[in-house]
């Protein structure tokens, strides 16, 4: 084999000891025990948490609305039977099977009907937020001749000034409903063309509500097509504050449109009566849908949300009328000792995949300076053997292994036999 190939080949054995090394480490090591679920029970107003692991059975524990990691731990731990009481919001089918959900409760009339009624789950990940823009969206028809929801037959793109329908059957362009819809977001403010867009687009649901809309402005409009003709409505949000990222939700009752977070991380639920934005209380903390994932789950009592970034995962649980805060719990991230090890022996990590990007390409993270000393000493294993063999060659291998550690060690050792 001649030099050149073997410096091609050696540089292409780092790469993929890079990636791999790493991959089968985590796969060789226990990996820790996923997120706890929690809810707040509206019979005692304490926090329920169940952790589970595989193959086990969960722990359930009750703790205070607002209490510390260490409180939560030493919470009381409770039973699956007494969890379904104290959270009929969740669990009231298994209840009604009982004979065992009470009539009322916080003041509030408990019926099969009223607590499906105000049901509410959405999950959003940085995955979602963070891919590709396709440049043609699917508008759905909200109200279709039928009870039934049906497929799109029309998709639509921005121009520089408006927006432009187009026939999926034969990617004719529909000029009248092209010519409506810019006409009538023009007139309520829409600057072209949009910066973010949210809309859930199947047809396997109760209604359809269209699109939520930021405009390059910052102004968020919510637009929807009924019988065929556009639906335009600005939703209201304090002065100063620009929209950066919406999420449409489509709750059962049509109280809840979705929520909205602004330029500076500030989260707002909005209201469908009247297109009102209205903020989250400070508690609720900071919000960046790029780098964090979101949970919202709503019910007749409350509206709960699971915030989970790279530091952690916070619960803020809020009334479900007045969306003052009910509770609150934080889970700081807790680095498991395989991780912490593996910062001593791996300089960095190659990955094509990661959790905030959906698309596939090359990716170096986890920089760490504590495998330097490991690092060193492989460097220094080289230009021993170097001057034992009395071969030159080994220094440059020990200057390689001195950043790249073992992904340069092992390559090189064996390629120079």
């Amino acid at each position: 084999m001649s030099n050149f190939s073997k410096i091609i080949l050696f540089f292409v054995s780092i790469a993929v000891l890079s990636w791999f090394l790493p991959w089968l480490y985590a796969l060789l090591t226990p990996s820790p025990a996923g997120e706890p679920f929690c809810s707040l029970s509206p019979v005692n107003g304490q926090w329920i948490v169940s952790r589970s692991a595989p193959g086990e059975k969960p722990v359930i524990k009750l703790c205070a609305p607002f209490a510390s990691s260490e409180e939560m731990e030493n919470g009381e731990t409770i039973t699956v039977a007494v969890r379904d009481s104290l959270a009929p919001q969740l669990y009231y089918r298994q209840l009604v099977a009982h004979d065992k959900l009470p009539d009322t409760i916080a003041g509030k009339e408990t019926t099969v009907h009223s607590l499906r009624s105000r049901e509410l789950f959405f999950n959003g990940s940085p995955r979602d937020v963070n891919k590709r823009n396709p440049g043609m969206w699917l508008m759905m028809e909200s109200m279709p001749p039928r009870v039934d929801l049906s497929d799109p037959e029309e998709a639509f793109r921005f121009t520089a000034d408006g927006i432009e329908f187009v026939k999926i059957a034969d990617n004719s362009v529909n000029a009248t409903r092209s010519r409506r819809f810019t006409d009538a977001m023009k007139s309520r403010g829409f600057s072209f063309p949009a910066t973010d867009l949210s809309a859930n687009v199947s047809s396997k649901k109760a209604y359809d509500e269209g699109y939520l809309m930021i405009d390059s402005e910052g102004k968020l409009f919510h637009v929807k097509q009924r019988g065929g003709r556009p639906f335009v409505a600005s939703v209201t949000m304090p002065d100063g504050a620009k929209a950066d990222k919406a999420f449409i939700w489509e709750e059962s009752d049509k109280s809840l449109l979705g929520m909205v977070v602004d330029t500076e991380g500030q989260p707002y639920v909005i209201m469908a009566d009247g297109h009102v934005a209205r903020p989250l209380p400070e508690e609720a903390g900071k919000v960046n849908p790029r780098k964090e994932s979101i949970m919202a789950m709503g019910n007749l009592f409350n509206l709960t949300f699971r915030f989970t970034g790279p530091d952690g995962t916070r619960w803020r649980s809020f009334d479900a009328d007045s969306l003052t805060l009910a509770g609150a719990l934080d889970f700081p991230r807790v680095r498991p000792a395989a991780v912490e090890i593996a910062r001593h022996i791996f300089p960095y990590t190659l990955a094509f995949t990661s959790a905030y990007e959906s698309l596939a390409y090359p990716r170096i993270s986890n920089l760490s300076l504590k495998a330097l000393p490991l690092n060193l000493l492989l460097a220094l294993i080289l230009l021993f053997i170097g001057i034992r063999r009395k071969d030159s060659s080994m220094k440059w291998g020990a200057l390689l292994t001195v950043p790249l550690g073992i992904f340069s060690f092992i390559p090189f050792i064996l390629l120079h036999e």
